[in-house]
């Protein structure tokens, strides 16, 4: 499996379609689990990244309607499908199947400090490119911080939600 978001994208507008999904795509992933922990603590981190994230996608709608003309992007069925088979949606009930929800995210948030990173280079406007990269380095933050959760978990007896399973499946859709 390759590692980029989108190989051999040279558009601006196909760079920002795809930012725009990828940032839809990871603060749904945050907010699943924020709903599937119980924990407080947990809960409230996962929620702060899925607002930074719907927060970094109005920011790109933004460029993308000063670049292009409009916020809407224009991405095709197999575009969102390959990165949306990114983000597994699961029952998490216990441990194990939480720390396969969180691989999923961290693999997500390395993907996007590439994409952005290689993004970066390829978009023509300075501050576009300049956003990109801070994306990019979100992305490494994040990645801290969902680490620096789950050694937080390890010290602590997490309950799940007993709606895990409704939870996944409504966010599968």
């Amino acid at each position: 499996m390759t590692t980029e978001i989108a190989p051999g994208i040279q558009d601006t507008r196909k760079i920002l379609d795809l930012s725009i999904f990828w940032k839809t795509l990871t603060s749904q992933y945050y907010e699943f689990l924020s709903k599937v922990v119980s924990d407080p603590i947990m809960k409230q981190r996962f929620r702060l990244m899925a607002s930074e994230e719907r927060d970094h996608r109005k920011i790109l709608r933004k460029y993308r309607k000063e670049l292009v003309g409009s916020s809407q992007i224009e991405l095709g069925r197999e575009d969102k499908k390959r990165l949306k088979d990114r983000f597994v949606f699961l029952e998490v009930k216990d441990r194990a199947s939480m720390d396969v929800a969180v691989d999923c995210i961290l693999r997500a948030e390395q993907q996007s400090n590439r994409f952005f990173n290689q993004a970066s280079s390829r978009i023509d406007n300075r501050e576009g490119r300049i956003f990109l990269r801070l994306l990019a380095e979100e992305g490494g933050i994040h990645r801290s911080m969902v680490e620096e959760l789950m050694e937080y978990a390890d010290s602590r007896e997490i309950r799940f939600s007993k709606n895990s399973a409704a939870i996944a499946a409504a966010a599968r859709r």
